[in-house]
């Protein structure tokens, strides 16, 4: 008789966000389907152009399910924020803080303890939801609010007379999101960045409250892509098989994006005469 291998910390990670980006990416998809039949039915009705100043019966048909299609995104969307917040944040916490209490270095005879939420976990997951949350709360009604402006956009030129057409995909595109300096990506791209990024700090930050609280750990074991930079993806000083204090890993959970950091309490190393950063 075999028994099942139990997924690795990192591989539960992974579904859990696999899950959350193909339902982002689906319900983008509805809304771009939405605004580029949209702005097919402009196209079409402007090699038809009169001079009557009304909105053509297939544009205004194509709007009205446009602006169900951002009423959808608007809802489906927001539920899978919520849904992270409550159920995979939580679950990705533990994971960590499971994964922390089986791979910690013990001193012999000294019993293992499980995991359990008691009020400090709780405490800090809640913190960590509350930073999460309104972060793709704000993404989703960035979106529904340029859908908004789209259509707004495009009943305008559906009212034109002979005036070119604008071209309303590039002004207000839909498919990508706009970071804080400027440049856009995919939204795909967006979302899995963003959900990973979160996913791996809650996790690393289960592992380290497991490490302080439930084993009075006051130094972990890094083990991270081999070169991953401590602070940054490109710094010098390398995380991977180094010894950090518990304070200066709650710093740097992750390093950037997609990490893979990760954190093993080392209780046996309290009153040994390590330093920070030093190589295993």
């Amino acid at each position: 008789m075999t028994t099942a291998r139990r997924a690795t910390r990192n591989e539960a990670l992974e579904n859990l966000l696999a899950a959350a980006v193909l339902q982002l990416e689906r319900d983008w998809s509805a809304l771009t389907d939405a605004q580029h039949a949209v702005l097919s039915a402009l196209r079409a009705a402007r090699r038809r152009a009169t001079t009557a100043r009304s909105v053509p019966p297939t544009v205004r048909a194509a709007l009205d399910d446009f602006t169900a299609a951002t009423a959808r995104f608007n809802t489906d969307a927001g539920a899978l924020a919520e849904r992270w917040a409550a159920v995979d944040l939580p679950r990705a916490y533990r994971l960590g803080a499971e994964d922390a209490l089986r791979s910690a270095v013990l001193e012999p005879d000294t019993p293992r303890p499980g995991f359990a939420w008691n009020t400090t976990h709780q405490g800090v997951l809640l913190v960590l939801t509350s930073a999460c949350y309104p972060v793709l709360l704000r993404r989703v009604a960035d979106t529904v609010r340029r859908a908004q402006a789209f259509a707004r956009a495009a009943t305008t030129a559906a009212r034109a007379e002979q005036e070119p057409l604008p071209d309303l995909g590039a002004e207000h595109p839909l498919d990508t999101v706009a970071y804080g300096n400027g440049a856009r990506h995919p939204a795909a791209s967006w979302a899995r960045a963003a959900l990973a990024a979160q996913s791996v700090t809650v996790a690393n930050t289960g592992a380290l409250t497991a490490s302080t609280t439930d084993l009075e750990a006051r130094w972990v074991e890094v083990t991270d892509g081999p070169e991953c930079g401590w602070t940054s993806h490109p710094e010098l000083d390398r995380a991977h098989g180094t010894l950090r204090s518990a304070e200066e890993a709650a710093t740097y959970p992750i390093a950037h994006p997609g990490c893979l950091r990760r954190f093993i309490p080392r209780p046996d190393l309290n009153n040994a005469p390590v330093e920070e950063g030093q190589p295993i």
